[in-house]
């Protein structure tokens, strides 16, 4: 998941889906004052915000050329900047220079969240033990630590988180990661209540958290399938933030479910452009299918097969699931299961157990695919995905009576 680790970390050193069955009473999202107007709630604009941001990676740049030890804050820098825009080579730069020789603690807590980032989880093991040795950073290293936790789907050593989940806090990135398990248990208005609180307890002018957290809410609510809903919220935070590549694509998916394809093809081009994210061509070949464009929906899928090759070749681990994912749905049913294979020996997360599932499943291997659901059952969970497993769970009861 990686949600909280990196934009808390990061804000520290700059001056910074598909529909899965019907959704539950989502009444509670259409609050007043949520998400909150920016008359009400002012941040910075983004101009001056990125703007800053950018001089101050340019400054960063210089610095390095010319001997300073400036490695770790340039790479905290590119990591945020890797997370709004969406550019993979900020991404791996900063990843690159923080594995270089610096031991500051600065330079440690940024490698240990750019690793998760690419899950590096092995080495984002030992980056967090190495935090230890800094105390004033005990802080970040728990939520890294926690992160690395759910992220691997080691729920058991996340019992407390859990069990305290339907208890409020009075700090905005606690809030967010409570609305997280919420939703988890499948409470997506326990989800929203509390991502709702986050909301009210901002106080700072950047509009990152704010466009990060409204992101998160369209994507609980866009996971049952209410498009409408979702969009208000994926529109306020690119409203915030016009360049966060996350709230845009989601923002055209939501168009295009509802059937403005002019408009989703216009944010689509626009964020393939900003970060030439295969994903994003799948979607748009996608649109263009709907809209009857059969040559342009070929070529926006070839580009999309081309740009996952080229990720697993430079980021297998950080890319397999989403890769299997696209794989599935393009008729690549055995390379899906391969990289669902690949995945699950990475991270046990329930996330991972269904997508394996659904993999086994697609390739005609029944006894894989009933270990992995039953395996996702026993977590106690219920994602909204848990609402792909319906049928697969009726079909595996009945192989379990017949036997």
């Amino acid at each position: 998941m990686m949600r909280l680790t990196w934009l808390l970390t990061t804000l520290i050193f700059v001056a910074c889906a598909a529909p899965r069955g019907q959704a539950p009473s989502v009444g509670s999202v259409m609050m007043a004052n949520y998400p909150i107007a920016k008359s009400i709630r002012p941040t910075t604009s983004e101009q001056i915000f990125l703007g800053n941001l950018n001089a101050n990676i340019e400054e960063l740049e210089q610095r390095l050329e010319s001997g300073d030890a400036a490695t770790a804050a340039l790479a905290s820098s590119l990591l945020l900047r890797f997370r709004i825009v969406g550019r993979l080579d900020d991404g791996e730069r900063a990843l690159a220079l923080v594995m270089s020789s610096d031991t500051s603690p600065l330079a440690v807590l940024t490698r240990a969240a750019a690793q998760l980032t690419f899950h590096d989880f092995a080495g984002a093991d030992a980056s967090i033990a190495e935090l230890g040795a800094f105390p004033e950073f005990a802080v970040q290293a728990g939520a890294l630590k926690r992160d690395l936790q759910m992220a691997r789907g080691d729920y058991a050593a996340l019992e407390a988180d859990f069990r305290q989940s339907n208890q409020p806090s009075n700090d905005f990135f606690e809030m967010a990661h409570r609305a997280d398990i919420r939703l988890m248990l499948g409470d997506l208005d326990g989800a929203t209540a509390w991502y709702r609180a986050a909301q009210d307890l901002y106080g700072d002018v950047s509009p990152f958290p704010l466009a990060w957290l409204y992101t998160q809410q369209g994507i609980a609510i866009l996971r049952y399938g209410d498009f409408a809903s979702a969009r208000w919220f994926f529109a306020a935070a690119v409203e915030r933030l016009p360049s966060y590549y996350l709230a845009i694509e989601h923002l055209a998916e939501c168009e295009m479910e509802l059937g403005d394809l002019d408009g989703a093809r216009k944010r689509y081009l626009g964020v393939i452009e900003q970060t030439d994210n295969p994903e994003f061509f799948a979607a748009l070949a996608d649109l263009e299918t709907r809209a009857g464009n059969r040559a342009a929906a070929a070529r926006a899928l070839e580009q999309a097969r081309i740009g996952y090759d080229d990720l697993l070749a430079r980021h297998r681990l950080a890319y397999a699931q989403h890769a299997a994912e696209f794989f599935l749905e393009d008729g690549q049913a055995a390379r899906g299961l391969t990289l669902a294979r690949e995945n699950i020996v990475m991270r046990n997360d329930i996330g991972s157990w269904i997508l394996l599932a659904s993999a086994a499943d697609a390739n005609g291997d029944r006894t894989l695919a009933c270990e992995a659901t039953r395996i996702a059952v026993a977590t106690g969970l219920n994602p909204p995905e848990m609402a792909d497993l319906v049928e697969l769970r009726r079909i595996c009861a009945d192989l379990a009576s017949s036997d």
